[in-house]
């Protein structure tokens, strides 16, 4: 019996680094509850369409405007609150804008994708699509942390009484990404108080300084001096961004990186041969980074921390000063490599208690077992 489970876990082990277009129709069957064998293009496609990113999570949602009742906030436009049913309480919150001429609309897959893993998110824009700074958008920001604050009180909202006010992450795309960078460095008290953490998604920043950027024809530049703060900075930026914004030079993703200092808790994810949208929409490997560093400070989950040291297979540049307290062997059989076979001996641990190796109990649920397996296999495909 124990053989033939083992069989049955490698075979799953197997199925899991395939994708459902791998599979012919007899395979196809097999996997029924994730897979379905179209008659028309002779083709095994997953359930619900296949394919691509952009997966939701657990969590049905739904969404607040001005009109349910939420809070008109000043210093941006047209909010967009999305929200899990169900979820347990108190909740977390990521705020959202967008780039240079887009409303709040142009984030309502991000923040779709956080709700539906159980985290409120708003989606903002800018009072003035066109016109309004990186400043101004980043105070859209932080007001918009008041607006979900008070849902927490108002008595005929569905987030009465659910909403966490100690726990928010700032996020934006393009200027939005520059903006949540501003942000965190404007003299307010969220600041410190409600932010615990920033996603740039390739973002662009300008600040302008006619004493320190002396140098430059329109006072703008990008020094360490703008970006002194201590609340930890995901950034993800295209590799070819700069062929798209020769403008830019010295004010994209990776400048915001370099600038920002070596003590503040800062990740940059470089997209290999990745342009200026390259993380504009929800999917593939960034929305997974992005989801392992939601967890990781909003939940403050420790077990991501190893999750989030390793670098994405189309990943140019991973670079980051994140150190785990604690650090996972992977190499169980002590061979010198971390490959399949380490894998097969954690297979063999579970189902024969070999004590030879040493387990791997990587979700750090104080348990080794099959959930185990499948955090091993991730790893194994995100590191080949």
């Amino acid at each position: 019996m124990k053989i033939l489970t083992l069989v049955s876990i490698i075979f799953f082990i197997n199925f899991l680094k395939a994708e459902c277009s791998d599979l012919d129709s007899t395979e196809c069957v097999q996997w029924s509850e994730y897979c379905e064998w179209n008659e028309e293009t002779g083709e095994c496609t997953e359930i619900g369409g296949g394919g691509g990113g952009g997966e939701l999570g657990p969590y049905q949602i739904a969404y607040l405007t001005e009109a349910d009742g939420i809070r008109n906030g000043p210093n941006y436009s047209d909010g967009r609150l999305y929200y899990p049913i169900g979820a347990n309480p108190p909740l977390k919150s990521i705020v959202l804008t967008p780039g240079w001429g887009g409303g709040s609309s142009y984030m309502v897959g991000w923040a779709e994708f956080f709700a539906s893993y159980g985290f409120i998110a708003i989606a903002i824009g800018p009072n003035d699509e066109i016109n309004d700074s990186h400043e101004m958008r980043a105070e859209g920001l932080i007001d918009a942390i008041e607006t979900i604050k008070e849902e927490d009180y108002r008595s005929d909202s569905p987030l009465f009484g659910l909403v966490d006010h100690d726990k928010f992450i700032v996020s934006g795309y393009s200027m939005g990404g520059g903006a949540s960078q501003v942000a965190l460095v404007l003299d307010h008290p969220y600041v410190d108080e409600a932010i615990v953490a920033a996603i740039a998604l390739n973002p662009t920043i300008i600040f302008e300084d006619c004493d320190i950027c002396s140098d430059s024809e329109y006072c703008i530049c990008l020094v360490p001096e703008f970006l002194e703060h201590d609340i930890p900075t995901l950034v993800i930026a295209g590799q070819n961004e700069i062929n798209e914004l020769p403008d830019y030079d010295g004010l994209l993703g990776q400048d915001i990186y370099e600038n920002t200092p070596e003590s503040t808790l800062k990740i940059l994810y470089e997209i290999e041969s990745g342009g200026h949208g390259s993380a504009e929409v929800s999917s593939g490997l960034v929305q997974e980074k992005v989801l392992q560093w939601v967890n990781y400070h909003l939940l403050e989950d420790l077990s991501y921390c190893d999750s989030l040291l390793l670098s994405p297979n189309n990943a140019s540049q991973y670079l980051t000063t994140l150190e785990c307290e604690t650090s996972i062997s992977y190499d169980l059989n002590e061979d010198g490599e971390i490959n399949s076979a380490d894998l097969t001996s954690l297979v063999i641990f579970i189902m024969y208690g070999n004590q030879s190796i040493n387990p791997l109990d990587i979700n750090f649920d104080s348990e080794v077992d099959i959930f185990d397996i499948l955090g091993f296999s991730d790893f194994l495909e995100n590191t080949n």
